[in-house]
C-alpha cells in the first residue's frame, strides 16, 4: 500500500514507514554511486539547510520529498514496541508514539508454538507463516496446533473436515486388525471416544491428549495392558471410575484439563511411576498418596493446593516434585524422607518456612523456592552439596546462615534479588568460589566489601541493580572474568579508573546514578558491546568514547549534554543511539559515518535547531524520534510532516545542493 507523505503536525503523524528504496541519500567522500543511478554526492556543507531560500528552494524540495512513494508495511503496522531489560520505559512509550520506522524490509510474520500450551478447546491458533503473495491478498494459511510438527494447510481449495467421531471409529478398528500397540489420536478436534475401544485389549499406549473431550467413556477400563495414557490439554471435569481397573499403567498425564479434586481411585494406580497434573482445579490432596510408591515424577503445579499430607514422606522414589504455583503455606517435616529427589520446586506460594528436613535431600541439584514469604534459610540447606543454583528471589530474607554459600561448593549461579539484604552474605571470598553469575539486584545493599570477589575466578555476571551503593570497590580491576556488570539505579557519583582493566566487558549498566563524569579510560573497554549512562548528571562524554568499536547500543539519555563528540562517527557498529532529553544545540555531521544505525532517539532537546545532512547517508535506520525538537532552521512544513519526511528532505536536500 502507497500512501503520500503526511503533511499534517502533531504527535500523531510522527509515526511512519518508510521505504529506503525511494529515495538514495548522498554518500561520505570516497564511496560509489547509489542505487538509484545518481552520481555520489560529497557533502561539504551540512548547513545547506538553513540557507535555502523558502522561496527558491524549499518549495520544490518539498514536492520532490512528497513525490516520493511511502510503504507501509504490515510487519510494523501489527507489532508494537516492548521494553527490554535495558530500555526505559518511558523512551519506549515515546518511541511508538512519536517515531518514525524506516524500513525497506518486505512484510512477513513468521510465529510458531515452542510448547503445547494453547487451549485448543477455545480454538487458539498460532499463524506460523503468512504469505501476502499478490495485491489480491493472503493465498493460504499454514497453522500449526500446539504439538503439531506438520503444518494443516487451510485456504482456497480445502476439503471439508471429516468428523472427527467417524475417523476415531475407522482408526480402532484399523488398531484391532493389526494389533499396534500404540494408538495415538491426538490433536484431533475429538470430542467423542467410541466404545469400540473396548476392543483393543492389547493396547499399551494410548495418546488422546490436545482434543476436545469433556468425559471419557466406561469401556476405556478395560485395556488392562494399557501403560501409557496421555490425556493433556482437554476440557475433562472428570474421569471414569473404570481407570481404576488399570493396574498397569505407569503413566499418566492430565494437565492442562478442568479437574476440581484427584479421583479416589488413582492413588489405586499402584504401577504409576509418572503423574503428571499440573494446571487444574485441585485444592486438595489425599493421605492415600502414600499407596503410590513407586512415583518418581509428580507434578501438581499450577493448581489450588494449600497443604500436603504428611504421608508424602511414602513416596521414597520420588525424583522430581514440582508444587509450584500453588497456595503452600508450608511443607510437612516428611518431605525430608524423599533422599531420592533431584529437583523440588515450590516457588509461588506462600510457605513461610523450610522445614529443617530439608537437608536430608543430599541429592538435591534444583530448588526453587523463588517468590513466597521466607524469612529465614535452614542451616541444614547447606548438606545438600550437589546443588548447582541457589535461588530465593523474591522473599524477604535479610540474611543467610553463616557459611551456607561456602558449604555449597558445586554453585554455579546466586540470586538473592528481590529480598531486605543490607549487606553480602557471610563467609567471606570463598563462598564465590565455584560462582559465575551473581543477582542481588533489589535489596538495600550499600557496599561491596572489598576482596569479596578475589576467589571468584570464574565470575563473568554481576547484577546489582537497584541497591544502595554509593561507591565502587577499589579492587574493582581484579574483576577480569567479568562480562555483564549491572550497577544501575544506585547512588554512585563516580566511577574508579581501574574499570578499564575489564578487559572482556561487553554489558555496562549504569542507568540511574548520579554520576557527572565518565572516566577517560573506558576507551579501553574494546569488548563493550552495551554502555546504559541513562539518568545521570553527565555534561559530557569523553572523546575516547570512540574507541568503543564493538559498541552496539549507547543510551545517554535524561542527562545534561550540550554536545556528543565528534568520535562518536567511530562507532561503526552501533544500532541503537537514544541522546534523547538533554540540552543538545546540534548534531556531529560524523553521525553519518554509523552504517548500521537503525535506532535513534533525539527527542526532547529543546535546543536542536537542525540536524545534519549526513544524518541521510545511515540508510539502515528504522526509527527515529525528534518529539520535542524545535528544529527551526529546518523548513517548518518538512518539520511538521514528521521524522520520515525529515530524513526524505535530508537525502533530496544533500543532492540537490551539490548538483
Amino acid at each position: 500500500m502507497s500512501v503520500t507523505a503526511p503533511n499534517q503536525s502533531g504527535a500523531a503523524q510522527n509515526q511512519q514507514v518508510v521505504n529506503q528504496s525511494t529515495s538514495s541519500g548522498p554518500t561520505l567522500p570516497g564511496t560509489s554511486s547509489n542505487s538509484s543511478g545518481h552520481q555520489s554526492q560529497h557533502l561539504s556543507n551540512p548547513t545547506m539547510a538553513s540557507s535555502l531560500s523558502p522561496a527558491t528552494s524549499v518549495s520544490p524540495l518539498i514536492n520532490m520529498v512528497s513525490q516520493t512513494s511511502i510503504s507501509t508495511s504490515n510487519s510494523a503496522l501489527s507489532g508494537g514496541f516492548q521494553t527490554g531489560p535495558n530500555q526505559n520505559p518511558k523512551t519506549t512509550q515515546q518511541a511508538s508514539t512519536h517515531s518514525s520506522i524506516i524500513t525497506s524490509q518486505s512484510p512477513h510474520l513468521n510465529a510458531g508454538v515452542d510448547q503445547p500450551q494453547t487451549n485448543v478447546n477455545n480454538q487458539n491458533v498460532n499463524l506460523t507463516s503468512l504469505n501476502t503473495g499478490s495485491s489480491i491478498g493472503i493465498k493460504n494459511i499454514s497453522i500449526i496446533l500446539p504439538g503439531d510438527k506438520k503444518p494443516k494447510m487451510i485456504g482456497s481449495g480445502k476439503k471439508p473436515d471429516i468428523k472427527a467421531d467417524v475417523d476415531v471409529a475407522k482408526l480402532i478398528h484399523k488398531n484391532k486388525e493389526e494389533q499396534n500397540l500404540i494408538l495415538d489420536l491426538s490433536k484431533n478436534n475429538i470430542t467423542i471416544i467410541p466404545t469400540a475401544l473396548k476392543e483393543l485389549s492389547h493396547l499399551q499406549e494410548l495418546y488422546l491428549y490436545t482434543n476436545r473431550l469433556q468425559n471419557l467413556p466406561n469401556e476405556i477400563g478395560l485395556l488392562a495392558n494399557l501403560r501409557v495414557l496421555a490425556l493433556y490439554e482437554n476440557s475433562l471435569t472428570n474421569l471414569p471410575e473404570s481407570l481404576a481397573n488399570l493396574k498397569n499403567l505407569e503413566f499418566l498425564d492430565i494437565r492442562h484439563n478442568k479437574l476440581a479434586e484427584i479421583p479416589d481411585f488413582i492413588y489405586s494406580l499402584v504401577s504409576l511411576s509418572t503423574l503428571y497434573l499440573r494446571f487444574n482445579r485441585i485444592k486438595e490432596v489425599s493421605s492415600d498418596i502414600k499407596n503410590l510408591t513407586r512415583l518418581q515424577k509428580l507434578s501438581l503445579r499450577e493448581n489450588k493446593i494449600r497443604n500436603l499430607p504428611q504421608t508424602i514422606g511414602y513416596l521414597v522414589n520420588l525424583t522430581t516434585l514440582d508444587l509450584g504455583f500453588n497456595h503452600l503455606e508450608h511443607l510437612p517435616e516428611t518431605i525430608g524422607n524423599c533422599t531420592q529427589l533431584t529437583t523440588l520446586d515450590v516457588q509461588h506460594n506462600e510457605l513461610i518456612k523450610l522445614p529443617a528436613s530439608i537437608g536430608n535431600l543430599r541429592q538435591l541439584s534444583r530448588l526453587g523456592i523463588k517468590y513466597n514469604r521466607l524469612t529465614h534459610i535452614p542451616i541444614s540447606l547447606s548438606q545438600c552439596v550437589n546443588m548447582d543454583e541457589f535461588t530465593i528471589e523474591g522473599n524477604c530474607v535479610s540474611q543467610l546462615p553463616d557459611g551456607l554459600l561456602s558449604s555449597l561448593t558445586n554453585l554455579s549461579s546466586i540470586t538473592l534479588a528481590r529480598n531486605q539484604f543490607a549487606s553480602f552474605p557471610l563467609g567471606g571470598p570463598t563462598q564465590f568460589t565455584s560462582v559465575h553469575s551473581i543477582n542481588m539486584q533489589h535489596n538495600q545493599i550499600d557496599i561491596i566489601p572489598y576482596s569479596i570477589f578475589s576467589f571468584a575466578k570464574h565470575l563473568s555476571s554481576l547484577n546489582m541493580n537497584s541497591n544502595q551503593l554509593t561507591s565502587l570497590p577499589l579492587d574493582i580491576g581484579t574483576w577480569i572474568s567479568m562480562v555483564e556488570l549491572n550497577l544501575g539505579t544506585n547512588q554512585l557519583i563516580s566511577l574508579p579508573d581501574d574499570i578499564n582493566k575489564l578487559q572482556n566487558l561487553e554489558v555496562l549498566i549504569l542507568s540511574n546514578n548520579s554520576l557527572r563524569r565518565i572516566p577517560q579510560s573506558v576507551g579501553n573497554l574494546r569488548k563493550l558491546r552495551t554502555l546504559d549512562l541513562e539518568e545521570n548528571k553527565l555534561e559530557s562524554l569523553p572523546s575516547e568514547i570512540g574507541a568503543l568499536r564493538e559498541l552496539a547500543r549507547l543510551v545517554v539519555a535524561s542527562n545534561q549534554l550540550t554536545q556528543i563528540p565528534r568520535t562518536i562517527g567511530s562507532l561503526t557498529s552501533l544500532q541503537y543511539l537514544n541522546v534523547g532529553e538533554n540540552n543538545l544545540s546540534s548534531i556531529p555531521e560524523e553521525i553519518g559515518h554509523l552504517e548500521n544505525l537503525e535506532h535513534l532517539y533525539l527527542n526532547d532537546n529543546p535546543n536542536l535547531a537542525t540536524l545534519p545532512l549526513e544524518l541521510g547517508l545511515c540508510t539502515k535506520l528504522q526509527i527515529m524520534s525528534i518529539e520535542n525538537c524545535p528544529l527551526h532552521k529546518m523548513p517548518p512544513e518538512i518539520v511538521g510532516g514528521g521524522p520520515s519526511l525529515v530524513i526524505q528532505f535530508l537525502r533530496v536536500q544533500g543532492q540537490y545542493s551539490n548538483s
